[in-house]
């Protein structure tokens, strides 16, 4: 368990120390939104109806799909940090090191997960900007 919790850490304590991972994980989910979907949003009706209180805005409509963004493009670094693990020989390493493969997967992939978790609840919390309703069962 110890070997698991200190490839998790790992995974995290390398996300914060690289600044421009940090920076582009943050401000890549607010420019697709912000800019892209104000951008597209205006040439959008919001749906068949022009009835005001069915009209759906783009911002609202398309923050989930940020959401699955985020989460997304989280998995896809993450799989990129094994590359520059073996690329270093870390994974060399730790695969010779007394421990099996599946706590070097889990213990990756709990990093991975933690950080996709971490980003996707900030950016929960931008959603009274957008005036996205949300409930604890919607949020969840």
């Amino acid at each position: 368990m110890s070997a698991f919790l200190t490839l998790t850490e790992r995974e995290i304590v390398r996300f914060y120390r690289q600044r421009s991972r940090v920076i582009g994980a943050f401000l890549t989910p607010l420019l697709f939104w912000f800019v892209i979907g104000a951008g597209i949003g205006s040439s959008f009706d919001g749906g068949v109806t022009t009835d005001p209180a069915i009209h759906i805005d783009y911002l609202r409509w398309f923050y989930p799909g940020v959401l699955v963004m985020i989460v997304l493009f989280t998995a896809i670094f993450s799989t990129i940090s094994v590359i520059d693990d073996r690329r270093e020989g870390f994974l060399q390493s730790v695969l010779a090191a007394p421990i099996s493969r599946l706590t070097v997967a889990g213990g990756k992939l709990a990093g991975g997960s933690i950080l996709a978790l971490a980003q996707a609840a900030l950016f929960l919390l931008l959603a009274p900007i957008g005036h996205v309703p949300l409930s604890l069962t919607g949020s969840l």
